[in-house]
């Protein structure tokens, strides 16, 4: 069982989404990704608030390009399924997924943390690729690129840790250091998608993570459609759940907007004020 290379963890998720009684349909952003995929502009970083879709748009990302799955019965009836590129990546790519606000049992300090995502890395490249067994790596990336192939990196709430108390500045710093070797510059990275809440900048004065692409809602209008609802989408849903009206909805959740002026509201309070009635 892999714990981050090629596992079916997206697909499982991804499947629930679709199985809710309120899903609104994000997946044109596949599009949008697939033509950053071997390019030097392969890294973007989405930065939104909490509860704001970034964890289903990685969730059907990895649904969409992990290798040995056919998951094309997950995006039937999909925007997506009628684009041109649909098949192209479809389950093509390897993909390394890595959710981090996922900590271990017992975590007491940074050592904890990082020292359970590299375990687990290292063990998932021996049993994908046995050649690496018995090699006394001490980098990760070294392992990746001895593997001559290329990954899909999908890395979810990527500044979760941050948030935790036993996080010192220089922890920080080496989590940081940590990132960058992984991804900055490397052979290996065909696309790099990273989310998080709070900006990049908000973590480092240096050059650590300035290869990505920040979207934040300060300066987004590549992405901004495929995270929060819009209010069309709302209104849509309004005509098969009646309750509360839209222009309720619009008094409570709106609260952000999109570049055109248009609300954006926050896709749980809708869902669950829709749901609940």
């Amino acid at each position: 069982m892999m714990y981050y290379l090629d596992t079916n963890a997206p697909m499982i998720n991804f499947e629930k989404i679709l199985n809710d009684d309120i899903y609104v349909d994000k997946s044109l952003l596949i599009e949008k990704t697939n033509r950053k995929i071997g390019k030097r502009n392969c890294y973007v970083c989405i930065t939104r608030p909490r509860r704001f879709g970034k964890t289903s748009n990685v969730s059907m990302l990895g649904a969409y390009y992990t290798l040995g799955n056919d998951n094309s019965h997950l995006f039937r009836g999909l925007k997506i399924e009628k684009k041109d590129s649909f098949t192209e990546h479809l389950n093509k790519h390897h993909v390394i997924y890595i959710d981090f606000s996922r900590m271990p049992d017992e975590c007491y300090n940074y050592y904890d943390y990082i020292h359970s995502i590299q375990r687990g890395f290292k063990e998932d490249l021996e049993e994908a690729y046995p050649e690496l067994k018995g090699k006394n790596y001490d980098r990760i990336s070294k392992m990746l690129t001895d593997t001559n192939d290329r990954f899909i990196f999908l890395l979810d709430e990527w500044d979760s840790i941050f948030y935790e108390g036993f996080m010192s500045e220089d922890d920080k710093k080496n989590y940081l250091k940590f990132l960058k070797g992984l991804l900055k510059d490397q052979p290996y990275v065909e696309l790099a998608f990273m989310t998080g809440v709070l900006p990049i900048a908000k973590y480092t004065t240096g050059s650590e993570l300035n290869m990505f692409d920040e979207c934040s809602f300060l300066n987004d209008r590549e992405y901004e459609d495929y995270y929060g609802f819009g209010e069309e989408e709302v209104k849509e849903l309004c005509k098969v759940y009646t309750q509360p009206s839209f222009e309720e909805l619009k008094y409570w959740y709106d609260g952000y907007y999109k570049s055109d002026g248009s609300a954006l509201f926050n896709p749980r309070s809708v869902s669950f004020a829709l749901s609940k009635g």
